[in-house]
């Protein structure tokens, strides 16, 4: 789509959700690396509606980050320019543009009053901001200067599949089950820039290989880190014919080793040893490190082999929960070394294995850690900056999310 520098001939506004009380309207602010934006009548002001989401005058906010902002009336697009990014924004649709590709957003852009409103959060990001909220001051909190890495626990049904997204570079752990594969695929076309560098399949399980296929169809895979067990299911068949298929792509096994991701982050893979007698135990365990930040991804691995190894781990900010909350994982023992200061569970609402289970549950919960789940809120989406982290939704689960 051409970009048309007319002038912006309405009030755009950005929208973050935020929690607050039904029919509350209250006014907020902005600030941009510390610096308050200055908003006046004639742009309009900050404000919480009463579907609780904020709105923020969209010109005047990216005028102030350093952005060129303008209109383009035919196809109803805010567009927002700033070192080599393009930003556009079509109005009533779940996605903006980020340089041409298509990028999923979880609200939309509207009109209301005769004004517009679009999602601040993803703008921003787009352009390298880590944005939050500062409930205390009542202000959307802008910063710049360290890039971001997202960390996508993706809604695949019963399944695994997470994406962690660190701009430039991309690692998929996981791929859900057959089933989730098209949609898996469909997730990841508006986040893969060009290739998909890594693939980490954990172990052999139809729930986490199922998936991987579509995948491998679906992109160039520059390597894919395998645990080394085999199976005779035809996921597994499948998933690995299409790992023979794969064009150019490196093929490893786990082992200690750190694959850098930008300036500030690095994926460790942490090798448990190859002496296990069950494919979940053997399970490819890794660990983001970015900046003060830290996020465990553990497969399906066991009790077993946790207390096992409980010398290789450390404390964490965020835990992958294991076997999606089986109580065959997540142990007493782990957790004290461990001490996650939050948790996500994939799992599919109703499931019959009872994932995640109580006893995991009440277990997490007695560290303190809150516990988000895909089953409760779709897929959670983990962003940070290297010195703090938020998520995209705020639906803790609690003892009745358990299982049957």
């Amino acid at each position: 789509m051409s970009l048309k520098t007319r002038i912006l001939p309405l009030l755009l506004a950005l929208s973050l959700c935020l929690p607050v009380a039904a029919g509350a309207t209250q006014t907020v602010g902005v600030t941009l690396d510390g610096q308050a934006v200055a908003f006046d009548d004639t742009y309009g002001y900050p404000f919480i509606d009463q579907a609780g989401r904020t709105q923020v005058p969209f010109r005047v906010t990216l005028e102030s980050f350093g952005c060129e902002v303008s209109w383009d009336n035919d196809t109803r697009t805010a567009i927002a320019e700033k070192d080599g990014t393009v930003v556009e924004v079509p109005i009533g649709q779940a996605y903006i543009l980020e340089n041409g590709r298509q990028v999923p957003i979880d609200t939309t852009s509207l009109i209301h009053n005769d004004r517009t409103y679009l999602p601040i959060r993803a703008v921003l990001e787009a352009f390298g901001a880590y944005v939050t909220w500062d409930q205390e001051n009542r202000q959307v909190v802008a910063t710049t200067g360290s890039p971001l890495v997202r960390v996508h626990f993706i809604e695949v049904g019963q399944g695994d599949a997470t994406l962690v997204d660190a701009g430039e570079l991309e690692v998929l752990i996981d791929g859900g089950t057959n089933k989730a594969g098209p949609r898996l695929v469909e997730y990841l076309t508006g986040h893969v820039d060009g290739i998909l560098d890594y693939v980490i399949a954990t172990h052999p399980d139809h729930d986490h290989i199922g998936g991987l296929d579509d995948v491998l169809a679906a992109f160039q895979v520059g390597e894919i880190i395998d645990s080394g067990y085999t199976n005779t299911t035809q996921s597994w068949v499948d998933y690995w014919a299409a790992v023979e298929a794969e064009p150019d792509c490196f093929l490893s096994f786990d082992e200690d080793r750190i694959i850098p991701l930008n300036e500030t982050a690095y994926l460790e893979v942490i090798e448990t040893g190859d002496h296990w007698t069950t494919s979940n135990d053997s399970s490819v365990i890794a660990q983001l490190v970015c900046g003060e930040v830290t996020a465990l991804f553990t497969g399906d691995m066991t009790a077993t082999a946790e207390r096992e190894s409980l010398s290789l781990f450390r404390d964490v900010d965020v835990l992958k929960v294991g076997h999606h909350g089986s109580k065959s994982s997540t142990s007493q023992e782990f957790l004290e070394v461990i001490r996650p200061e939050y948790a996500v569970a994939s799992y599919k609402q109703g499931n019959t294995y009872g994932h995640p289970t109580a006893v995991v549950l009440q277990r997490l919960f007695d560290f303190g850690t809150t516990v988000y789940g895909t089953g409760k809120s779709g897929t959670v989406v983990l962003t940070t900056n290297g010195l703090a982290y938020s998520f995209n939704t705020d639906m803790a689960l609690t003892i009745a999310d358990a299982g049957n």
